[in-house]
């Protein structure tokens, strides 16, 4: 007897496993159920028999290490959750796992209560094909990997953006609908620089940085005043105070504004890339591979960028001179003060 394992009863669309009971229709030999078999009375081909067609499995008996992403179609561990080509949340168990042909959803969106839900417990199926269900009365639509955001497919962006894909789909989707420019992002606004360089955000990581340290120049000046640094003898610094009081608002200022746009830049400035990779090439791997290795994120620039940081301060710190450890004294005791 055949084994048809792994594949999938065309009335319930469950997965066959070890011992159930299976009939075949005898015209093109699909498998069923018995009990589905029995439910419907006629094979779901029907239309077809006489013209030569004939069941091919959707699954190869026997390969159950596998689970096929069905964004880029590269192979992975079962128990992975996410592609390691791509990044995208893979199938779970009993659903594509090894159906390398699968277009299923590349993530889930939740939005805020529509007026009229099914009642708790139920799940109904709108025309759109989104679904109000029992989860607080959330509504949940599914975006498949052709899906367009912003005229690119969601596959190539879950292909540009790596592991954190599910993320920034639900961002892109949100900002591309409601055609709105800001999104709070809290890594932007805690890390600054860092969070740019390390999404690929050359010109941005750059211009933060510039700016963060050009804020921090009435403290440097108060920092190498305090020291009784040769490099501001005889300078005229009664203005550092009202400067810093400046300068920490502006500062502040700066951090809310690349916390409220830093995912539109994002979001603006990888469309740009995608769009020019797929000028190029033509939709498959090829394109896939030059998406990944444009995209993602680059530990290697943050590693720079602290290493620079790191360098200005101890540069500072050399400057300060012989007075340096009652300069730093004095800015700890402000901050704790």
């Amino acid at each position: 007897m055949a084994n048809y394992k792994g594949n999938h009863c065309p009335v319930c669309n469950e997965v066959f496993a070890e011992g159930d009971d299976i009939v075949v229709c005898p015209d093109c030999g699909t498998p069923y159920h018995r009990a589905c078999w029995f439910k419907t009375g006629v094979c779901v081909h029907e239309d077809l028999h006489g013209t030569g067609f004939e069941w091919k499995p959707d699954a190869v008996p026997g390969v159950d290490d596998t689970c096929v992403c069905p964004n880029c179609g590269t192979p992975n561990p079962v128990s992975g959750r996410y592609c390691n080509h791509c990044g995208v949340p893979l199938p779970t168990a009993g659903d594509t796992r090894t159906r390398p042909d699968a277009q299923g959803p590349i993530y889930a969106r939740q939005d805020p209560p529509q007026p009229h839900t099914a009642p708790s417990g139920s799940s109904a199926a709108n025309a759109d094909g989104s679904r109000t269900d029992s989860f607080g009365g959330m509504f949940r639509r599914e975006l498949g990997p052709d899906d367009p955001i912003d005229g690119i497919k969601a596959r190539d962006w879950a292909s540009y953006l790596g592991g954190s894909s599910l993320y920034y789909l639900i961002q892109f989707l949100r900002m591309d609908e409601t055609r709105r420019k800001t999104s709070v992002s809290f890594a932007a606004f805690f890390l600054g620089p860092v969070y740019f360089f390390y999404r690929k955000m050359w010109k941005a990581g750059i211009l933060f940085a510039v700016l963060t340290l050009g804020l921090t120049f009435p403290t440097v000046l108060a920092l190498l005043q305090a020291a009784g640094s040769p490099l501001v003898a005889g300078m005229d610094l009664g203005w550092l105070v009202p400067a810093s009081y400046v300068c920490t608002f502006l500062n502040w200022c700066q951090m809310f504004v690349r916390s409220l746009f830093a995912l539109y830049w994002y979001k603006k400035e990888s469309a740009r890339r995608i769009r020019e990779i797929c000028d190029r090439m033509p939709e498959g791997q090829e394109r896939s591979d030059a998406l990944i290795l444009r995209g993602g994120t680059s530990v290697a620039a943050v590693v720079i960028y602290l290493l620079v940081y790191l360098a200005l301060v101890v540069g500072l710190y050399w400057l300060m001179g012989p007075g340096r450890d009652a300069a730093v004294n004095a800015l700890m005791s402000a901050f704790v003060m």
